[in-house]
């Protein structure tokens, strides 16, 4: 008995030393599997983060500096004020004509084409007044309000000049009520 009592502790040890083998394999084989895993989410962090806003900016990834922006529309604001001066000081000089109505517009908003359009609902008279080109401008300013990138490059041109624009790439396209009631009306005023 005492032989197989040998041979059983021999074996005994023999399985605990080929289970520790087992077990360092196994080890290994998820250490491995963890650092492949990691070295993909780097690079899909890397991609998202770094590389995607480049691409979507043409490479131009500089962010604007809003006291020059600024200073650039208020200059614009002064020349335009000094034209219209001038204009109005000609129309002065003219006599009028009792038959004559000056109709002047109200100031369009320069950031927005329909400054409410996520929190009111449009309608026919706001439309009316917009060409096709500036429907579809009013539509896709509604996604710009959330900061959705867009595919076209001429719309992230245009967006990428609003002070209030943020590209978003974590948008997903979530909507209230009101801008998808918007987005439809819209639609159907282009067609």
């Amino acid at each position: 008995m005492a032989k197989n009592k040998y041979i059983s502790e021999n074996s005994r040890a023999d399985n605990r030393k080929l289970q520790r083998n087992v077990e360092g394999i196994w080890g290994q084989r998820y250490l491995s599997i963890f650092i492949l895993i990691a070295g993909v989410i780097i690079l899909g962090a890397t991609a998202i983060f770094y590389v995607y806003p480049k691409i979507m900016t043409d490479g131009n990834t500089a962010k604007k500096n809003v006291s020059t922006e600024v200073a650039k529309v208020a200059k614009i604001d002064e020349k335009k004020e000094e034209a219209s001066e001038k204009t109005s000081k000609q129309k002065a000089k003219k006599p009028a004509n009792s038959q004559t109505k000056v109709i002047e517009k109200e100031p369009i908003s320069k950031e927005y084409i329909l400054p409410e359009s996520n929190t009111m609902k449009l309608t026919d008279e706001v439309l009316g007044k917009l060409s096709t080109n500036e429907l579809s401008l009013a539509r896709n300013e509604i996604y710009a309000r959330h900061g959705y990138i867009f595919k076209s490059s001429d719309l992230n041109k245009y967006f990428s000049t609003k002070s209030w624009y943020n590209p978003d790439p974590t948008y997903n396209g979530d909507l209230n009520e009101i801008e998808k009631y918007n987005i439809n009306f819209i639609k159907s005023k282009e067609n």
